[in-house]
């Protein structure tokens, strides 16, 4: 019964024979194993979902020093799955795993000081970290990036700088990130006026099931055809 085991168990999809084999490793004070039975059971996979159990070994894991975990336990609290939702003990949990410089922990945390859910509201502190986790190629800090130029929090706005981030995530396929580059090239704003762009990136906003895209869609098409009837 190992850790190794266990992931070889879940390569060939058999979650209860990895979860017999993280327990027993976790048992043994693995924290890998810990975090990882805790993923089964939050999932309920290979075995009945239960999220106090999960949370429980994922805690273990936490104090243990498992970034991985310390960020889950970030999630549980944030979102309050299985408990009452609790910031401060996300952001303390983040915050573990954002000084480790793991990028999804970094960009929560940033997340939770722009909102000042938890923590002091701190503009300057959420760009910092969004940044940290945007260098590390997390597609979601880019898009949380170019929010902030775009609305100038934190930071001058800069339309130039929030149609570039906005670009690196859309091209990795966040919609919200494609929406917002649509409207971007649809105003001439940080881009050249161009409504055949505008168009290609809120199509591929509205192909994911975007609502606002499709209504801008409908009448950037609108006008589009308007246009084309008046010239002609």
């Amino acid at each position: 019964m190992s850790f190794e085991a266990g992931q070889k168990a879940l390569k060939r999809g058999d979650h209860a024979a990895a979860a017999a084999e993280f327990a027993a490793a976790a048992e043994g004070g693995d924290a890998q194993s810990q975090y990882f039975l805790g993923l089964l059971y939050g999932n309920g996979d290979g075995v009945p979902t239960d999220l106090a159990r999960a949370r429980e070994l994922f805690q273990k894991a936490a104090e243990a020093g498992s970034v991985e975990a310390q960020y889950s336990l970030g999630v549980i609290y944030a979102e309050g799955r299985g408990v009452s939702a609790n910031k401060a003990e996300a952001a303390y949990w983040y915050g573990k795993a954002a000084e480790k410089g793991y990028a999804p922990a970094q960009n929560n945390l940033g997340s939770l000081y722009e909102a000042g859910e938890g923590v002091t509201r701190d503009y300057l502190k959420a760009v910092e970290l969004y940044g940290q986790a945007a260098a590390q190629g997390f597609t979601v800090a880019y898009f949380n990036l170019a929010l902030m130029c775009d609305g100038g929090i934190g930071m001058e706005r800069d339309y130039d700088k929030a149609a570039q981030l906005y670009g690196v995530a859309a091209k990795a396929g966040l919609d919200e990130a494609q929406y917002n580059l649509g409207l971007l090239y649809s105003s001439g704003q940080g881009v050249p006026f161009d409504l055949d762009a505008a168009q290609m990136w809120l199509e591929k906003a509205a192909s994911q099931g975007h609502g606002g895209a499709v209504e801008v869609l409908k009448k950037l098409r609108a006008n589009m055809a308007r246009h084309l009837g008046s010239a002609g």
